[in-house]
């Protein structure tokens, strides 16, 4: 699981939101309140006070410093800090508040971020060199956790690294806006911000900070074993496999930073690893547990080093053996045994653990190895204490509330009973209910004794209940759904409308976009013929118009969305002003996709009547090939641009834009693999993709307009393998960028482009939406990605699983936009005007 969800989950128990609006709404710092010095300037940004003083301004870009704090010294380190800034006339910024400066020190925080509680801007290399004495001796016997992305200045929390200071942005390798450097020739390149200090190639170090990166590099050489491959990474450290060159024995490297990877009750990593320790050492020889070989301190850094077991983590072990994720269901009855054997095993092991006075506290699939002889080991025992001490330990998310010790771990064991047929079990945090619910489809789906789920369903089935109501007709399941999304509304927010996932806080403006934002919401509920109230359709346009040059101009993340749907509710010069101020902007300098690059905006101004300048845009992205590593798929790969070519050569005959289709489409079906099923699937590294935003289907549904205009045998046959990946019976989640909703929509295609077809396939997946259905004040609601929370928005929640019902029932059928039938047209004209 990203972290991140983890983090955004902490604010609210329905929704995800920003940590900012739950924990961190306590008191601020003193110094955030206290005057300045004469001529000084503060101001807030987000969640940062930023002091100024007069006629001083920090370079673009150069050396910064970073200042970290542990909690307990926070308020000390800031006071001192500032008192020097302000002496000596540094512009410098500070988190807002002990509740931020936790969250972003969290065990589930960015590790890019965490650890920077203040950064200070000197304004040359001797300056620098000053500053890094001075903060060194104020700051003294005061303690923080180590910053990953710098070097890290004595034993005082006072880091350095080279990086932007201005607001500058350019392209990733995957064409995603990114914060940016200027390289010695002028170019704007990424300003990487690594998990160890990697100054820009062009940038040499400076002499006076040699001695530190001596330091660093000696601190590293402590470990005598030599690292080969990471299997984990986290805000407190990290999971490394390694070799012990004295015994040739490979092993496990579990690291904690002191200060760092904080907990909600303040714990921080190197305090979860020495639980890990005394369980280790109490489980010794039973068989339960991994052997420590092994217990290094190397400067603030503590690690342990465990035998590696040999076998595979059972979330990988069922993924190789599920046998619905494919269109062709394997042997069900050999996997009901596999599972049943499985259980038995996890189940004897905690046995053993409560035997020897102690509980696991946090057992998920993946802490679970299956060895080679069929048996079982457990680790991360990070949460394990003696069952006395277990309520002193913060729970993993999902367990409800109240519940610990041995109930937790009888919990678990529940659970995995359940998540091994269908894993789905993260729902049972929103609604108790559904553990019954889905014990009976497993019941229908597997040949699995009732004795052997029934009795789960009950133990994981206790908690809160948010039942979904039942639907019959697509009035009532449009009205349903509507409901939900109306009543989770936020109009006094400023950041979203609707709750959606944690992307729609990821940058300013988010909330606004087709994906994540209110954009999305209402394109959904207008396109569907459901409801869409005034005062939404205000807050849209009012922020639309006041939004700043942070606010992306692309299709689904940013402006260009925003206008479309502004257009097709009616708000035609709105819209037009909205995409006035994508023009004065340097857009064309975003990659080649659909999602939030030119691709996107080129389509949108095929919409808008300016064919013209979708022409040119078009001949941008096809001037720029894929890059090395770039996704795959409709939203971010090459099919995104294929579907603009196809919809210019529908508007001007020109077969050239058929030619470049062709190749985008024969790009991506270099990134595909066959299956087990014989479906043909995106390869993305880690795991393989049938969905509509980055997998088979997105590529399945441009290719069949390919072949529309361009028959071909071999590319219709690799179509066919596509489909195949459209027929599971199972898939993770409802959304309609990756899960259900996007496979009925690919199923509902030639429907939605009026063709008057319908596969039969879409039935069956529509009945299984009722799965993952969850209610929200009595209303049709569904969860977003990792199944954690609900959400309301069009890629990941309930807005997109209405799009998807809408283009299987509803009488106009509704689709996203561009893709199938003719495109929408919102022409936007002003005289002399011309639209970007």
């Amino acid at each position: 699981m990203e972290m991140r969800y983890e983090l955004y989950c902490r604010a609210d128990p329905v929704f995800y939101d920003a940590p900012r609006a739950g924990e961190a709404a306590g008191p601020d710092f003193e110094a955030a309140g206290r005057p300045v010095p004469a001529g000084w300037t503060r101001t807030r940004q987000g969640d940062w006070v930023v002091c100024r003083p007069p006629a001083v301004s920090p370079p673009d870009q150069g050396w910064k410093i970073h200042v970290s704090a542990r909690l307990d010294d926070a308020a000390e380190i800031l006071d001192r800090t500032a008192a020097y800034c302000f002496g000596r006339r540094l512009t410098f910024k500070f988190l807002r508040s002990p509740a931020v400066l936790h969250l972003r020190d969290g065990k589930y925080a960015d590790p890019a971020a965490s650890g920077k509680f203040i950064a200070v801007y000197p304004g040359d290399e001797r300056e620098l060199e000053a500053v890094i004495g001075g903060l060194t001796e104020a700051l003294d016997g005061l303690r923080g956790p180590d910053v990953l992305s710098d070097l890290r200045c004595g034993p005082a929390p006072v880091h350095v690294r080279f990086g932007a200071i201005a607001e500058r942005q350019c392209p990733s390798p995957d064409g995603r806006p990114v914060p940016a450097l200027r390289d010695p020739d002028g170019v704007l390149v990424p300003d990487v911000r690594a998990a160890s200090f990697t100054p820009p190639p062009w940038v040499p170090l400076p002499g006076f900070l040699r001695p530190y990166a001596e330091e660093a590099e000696r601190a590293a050489a402590v470990l005598p074993y030599v690292p080969e491959a990471v299997l984990h990474l986290t805000n407190g450290g990290g999971v490394h496999l390694a070799r012990d060159p004295r015994t040739g024995e490979q092993v496990v490297l579990k690291e904690a930073r002191a200060h760092a990877g904080l907990d909600a009750l303040g714990a921080d990593a190197t305090a979860r690893l020495e639980r890990e320790r005394a369980a280790l050492e109490r489980l010794a020889g039973l068989g339960v547990a991994p052997a420590l070989r092994d217990d290094v301190t190397a400067g603030r850094r503590r690690v342990l080093v465990l035998e590696r077991v040999a076998g595979e983590p059972l979330d990988r072990a069922f993924a190789a053996r599920y046998p619905l994720g494919g269109a062709r269901p394997g042997d069900l009855a050999a996997y009901v045994d596999w599972v049943t054997g499985i259980c038995a095993a996890v189940e004897d092991a905690v046995t053993v653990i409560h035997e020897n006075g102690l509980v696991h506290g946090g057992l998920t699939p993946g802490d679970v190895i299956v060895r080679p002889d069929g048996g079982v080991t457990l680790v991360d025992f990070e949460r394990a204490a003696p069952v006395g001490e277990a309520a002193d330990v913060e729970p993993p998310l999902g367990l409800r509330p109240g519940l610990s010790g041995l109930d937790a771990d009888r919990h678990a064991l529940a659970c995995l009973r359940l998540a091994l047929f269908l894993p789905l079990t993260e729902l049972f945090a929103l609604d108790a209910g559904k553990a019954a619910e889905l014990a009976d489809v497993i019941r229908r789906l597997f040949p699995v004794p009732e004795a052997f789920v029934r009795p789960a369903a009950r133990v994981a089935g206790r908690g809160p209940r948010r039942k979904a109501p039942e639907t019959t007709g697509w009035r009532q399941m449009r009205a349903s759904m509507a409901d939900a999304v109306l009543a989770s509304a936020t109009p006094g927010r400023d950041d979203r409308l609707f709750p959606g996932d944690p992307a729609q806080f990821a940058r300013p403006g988010a909330g606004l976009g087709l994906a994540h934002g209110a954009a999305g919401v209402l394109y959904a509920l207008h396109a569907t013929g459901a409801e869409v109230r005034p005062e939404h359709e205000r807050w849209l346009v009012e922020r639309a118009l006041r939004a700043g040059g942070d606010v992306p101009p692309g299709f689904f993340d940013g402006l260009h969305g925003v206008a479309h749907t502004l257009a097709r509710l009616g708000h035609r010069e709105d819209a037009l002003e909205v995409v006035e101020t994508v023009a004065a902007r340097p857009w064309r300098d975003l990659g080649p996709g659909l999602y939030g690059g030119l691709s996107g905006i080129g389509l949108n101004q095929i919409c808008l009547g300016a064919l013209d300048d979708a022409l040119e845009t078009a001949d941008l992205v096809a001037a720029r090939p894929p890059r090395p590593g770039a996704p795959a798929g409709l939203m971010h790969g090459p099919s995104g641009a294929a579907l603009l070519f196809l919809r210019l050569f529908e508007k001007t005959g020109d077969a050239r834009w058929l030619d470049e289709a062709e190749r985008a489409i024969r790009d991506d079906l270099r990134r595909c693999v066959r299956q087990a099923d014989g479906s043909l699937q995106v390869n993305e590294g880690w795991r393989t993709s049938p969905y509509l935003g980055g997998g088979a289907v997105g590529i399945a549904w441009v290719l069949g307009d390919l072949l529309h205009y361009r028959p071909d045998p071999d590319l219709a046959a690799a179509r066919a393998r596509l489909d195949l990946a459209a027929r599971a019976p199972f898939y993770l989640q409802p959304g309609l960028f990756a899960g259900r909703a996007g496979i009925i929509a690919y199923l509902c295609r030639d429907r939605a482009g009026g063709w008057g077809r319908e596969d039969p396939e879409a039935a069956r997946q529509l009945a299984a939406l009722s799965w993952h259905a969850v209610g929200h004040e009595g209303h049709l609601a569904f969860p977003g990605e990792r199944l954690l929370r609900l959400s309301m928005d069009l890629a990941t929640g309930t807005a997109g699983v209405l799009l998807a019902a809408g283009a299987a029932l509803h009488g106009e059928p509704a689709g996203l936009p561009f893709l199938g039938g003719a495109m929408p047209a919102h022409p936007l004209r002003r005289p002399s005007t011309t639209v970007a």
